[in-house]
């Protein structure tokens, strides 16, 4: 089962099978909604088995270290993206629209470092924190940028696309590319048509959503110049 968190510039997702893992943690500030979102669930706070990051950036990563320190559930993300989560900065992000400028200017610069527990890479599964899944390695919009997918064809996919418009407030279910990247937008596509070959029927993303495969398909076709579109 995924639940879905709403965070203040972002999701996070609990993943719960016979153990709990959680998917990002937001922005700095955001530990308590997660905590409520929990405890909503049934989960009390120290069964959370792991932390694990889709990517390093401070609207994601944002709350790592609170709540490590507060669960004690181990933070995983990948090595390209550890040094970003252990000194506490996003670095620079690049606009794939000229809308990416001024949303820009509203994403928070720094946030509490943490050194992750776990280093993680395409051989990592979760079947040890009790969830039927693994990870794929999306890099693009950050070098280390990852993909959660699990048994159900689900999959959680951080900030390799978005949906909708305005952070995910409008249209949250149209495939979107999103406002930034850090790493390189090349290696999103091919890191997307990647992920378009796995069996999947939703995707769960860090703004907006979720995404039926089929729409992305639909909109993100391969061998296709829709695919090298910025909208």
């Amino acid at each position: 089962m995924i639940v879905s968190i709403r965070l203040s510039f972002s999701n996070a997702y609990l993943v719960i099978e016979e153990g709990v893992v959680l998917v990002d943690t937001g922005s700095p500030g955001d530990a308590p909604k997660i905590e409520e979102a929990l405890a909503k669930a049934g989960v009390a706070l120290d069964a959370l088995k792991l932390i694990l990051l889709t990517h390093g950036h401070v609207d994601h990563a944002g709350s790592a270290a609170a709540l490590r320190q507060r669960s004690g559930a181990p933070v995983a993300i990948h090595r390209g993206d550890a040094a970003m989560l252990a000194a506490g900065q996003s670095g620079p992000l690049h606009v794939t629209r000229p809308s990416g400028y001024l949303y820009r200017t509203f994403v928070p610069k720094t946030f509490r470092g943490v050194a992750p527990d776990l280093l993680v890479d395409a051989d990592f599964r979760l079947d040890e924190f009790g969830i039927a899944g693994r990870v794929l390695e999306t890099p693009g919009h950050t070098a280390g940028s990852i993909s959660v997918l699990l048994a159900d064809h689900n999959a959680i996919v951080g900030d390799l696309l978005m949906g909708g418009y305005m952070g995910g407030a409008l249209l949250p279910h149209r495939p979107r590319y999103h406002y930034f990247y850090a790493d390189s937008f090349d290696r999103l596509r091919h890191s997307l048509q990647g992920l378009l070959t796995q069996k999947l029927d939703r995707l769960f993303v860090g703004h907006g959503g979720p995404l039926t495969a089929a729409a992305v398909r639909q909109r993100f076709p391969s061998n296709s110049d829709a695919q090298h579109a910025t909208y």
